[in-house]
């Protein structure tokens, strides 16, 4: 019978009857996501597993899977030869054995780079951190930065990297970014413009006695803001290199990206006053 399948009924229904029948049959979908998964974190390192909602992160890595086209009789209903194609996509039958017990999935054909939209998506709009600023030097009082004053400006929490591992089955596939630049925009429009800094600046210790690399200088006062004339509106960016692997060994560099956060910042400028009292130094020689 075409996609070895000898029925009375659809394929459909023949899945539907072994998932009634032998729970631990698990028909996955073709992927998407459609809340079809789970995930966790653990060292900074964030996993989402796709169209297995019995395997999560904590067991992933302890699970073996193996090949195991065979064919599966339903009483009344026939029987279902793995592999088989439904709707253009063809399925395999694993067995997946796990310390907790050992299960049986039909599994989509797929290639891992299917997986790399869904991956990219999830990366870039839920798990790739926004850049945290912080400020040295500012004033303990009032919060605001001076003029000719070195600022120094770090990435806070969100500078380390991040991955995150969607499969099908046996199938997997994992995005890393990696954050290589972090650049500060002052808003100063008068000012000289943007600064970057890598490596370890971005989460360096703060040395009073010298700026690190992460640093800046305002030469003008918020008061000269265009935008509200007290903020300069900050912009503090990351940019990151992003690669991917997979179990086939299939990998490579990805296109980069970025993620910014916005800032505002008031900058005062400091005015020294000297007083004289007389002629004599210690009066200010005047």
């Amino acid at each position: 019978m075409p996609g070895g399948l000898k029925r009375r009924a659809g394929t459909g229904a023949v899945l539907a009857a072994l998932l009634a029948v032998w729970p631990s049959v698990v028909s996955a979908g073709t992927g998407g996501g459609g809340g079809q998964g789970g995930g966790g974190s653990e060292d900074g390192v964030i996993t989402a597993i796709v169209n297995d909602a019995t395997e999560g992160s904590s067991t992933r890595s302890a699970c073996s899977w193996q090949l195991h086209n065979a064919t599966v009789g339903v009483p009344n209903l026939g029987t279902i030869t793995w592999p088989f194609t439904l709707n253009g996509v063809t399925y395999n039958l694993f067995v997946r054995t796990c310390p907790e017990g050992v299960s049986y999935f039909s599994v989509p054909d797929r290639d891992p780079e299917d997986l790399l939209p869904q991956l990219l998506t999830d990366l870039k709009q839920r798990t790739l951190p926004q850049p945290t600023p912080v400020f040295t030097m500012l004033d303990p009082e009032f919060g605001w930065a001076y003029a000719q004053t070195p600022l120094d400006f770090r990435a806070g929490s969100s500078w380390h990297s991040v991955s995150v591992t969607a499969s099908v089955g046996p199938i997997w596939a994992r995005v890393t970014a990696v954050p290589r630049r972090l650049t500060f925009d002052p808003g100063d429009p008068a000012g000289p413009g943007p600064v970057s800094c890598s490596g370890n600046g971005p989460v360096a210790a703060y040395v009073p006695t010298a700026p690190g690399t992460c640093s800046y200088t305002y030469l003008n006062a918020s008061s000269t803001s265009p935008v509200d004339g007290y903020h300069f509106r900050t912009r503090m960016t990351i940019d990151w290199s992003i690669s991917w692997t997979s179990s086939t060994g299939a990998g490579g560099a990805l296109a980069s990206y970025s993620t910014s956060t916005v800032t505002p910042l008031a900058v005062a400028e400091v005015k020294g006053l000297v007083t004289c009292t007389g002629p004599q130094p210690e009066q200010g020689g005047c």
